[in-house]
């Protein structure tokens, strides 16, 4: 005798085993030097545009990302560098690619960049580090980037979700990468 499953429960599973459904995009954590070495540019700067539109073949959105430098630690970048990744909204239509950085026009970040006429972001969300002015202490703060998507493995191999990095100053985080190019 077969067993007929009531529709309501069918839908109700369904729904609920992929309600958790992992992301499209897991990401290997980068530590600072790693990131700092993959890097050719490292730079502060400001979002200055925002914009998408479809790759050549109509297969794909790019968005590209107007950045104005205003500090280079790293790499010879000047005056305004283009960012260009996967993802972003055309008309109606919305590519969105888990792990990758979003911008927003007027935010202040630090940049670990590679590239040379259009640049991508190093380690995806992990290379943007968003900057928020501290009026208390009357500075920068870095704030810790994305890790929604960032895992790393333990000693027996599983891998495990990264937690959000402390904020640090701008300063004190140049200081420590100018050590790190010191040794």
């Amino acid at each position: 005798m077969k067993r007929i499953w009531p529709l309501p429960l069918v839908i109700v599973a369904t729904v609920w085993g992929t309600a958790g459904a992992p992301r499209a995009s897991m990401l290997r954590a980068m530590s600072l030097p790693e990131l700092v070495t993959s890097a050719n540019e490292i730079v502060v700067g400001k979002v200055v545009s925002v914009s998408a539109a479809w790759d050549p073949s109509h297969r794909k959105i790019l968005s590209t990302i107007g950045v104005q430098i205003e500090e280079s630690w790293k790499g010879l970048a000047s005056g305004s560098i283009a960012i260009v990744q996967p993802g972003g909204t055309v008309g109606e239509i919305e590519m969105t690619v888990h792990g990758m950085p979003r911008f927003a026009v007027g935010e202040r970040a630090l940049l670990f960049l590679q590239g040379h006429n259009h640049f991508q972001v190093v380690g995806m969300s992990q290379g943007k580090r968003p900057l928020s002015w501290d009026t208390d202490r009357k500075q920068w703060l870095v704030e810790s980037p994305d890790v929604g998507d960032v895992v790393e493995a333990d000693a027996r191999g599983r891998l495990r979700p990264v937690g959000p990095s402390a904020r640090v100053t701008l300063d004190d985080l140049h200081e420590q990468l100018r050590a790190m190019d010191r040794n």
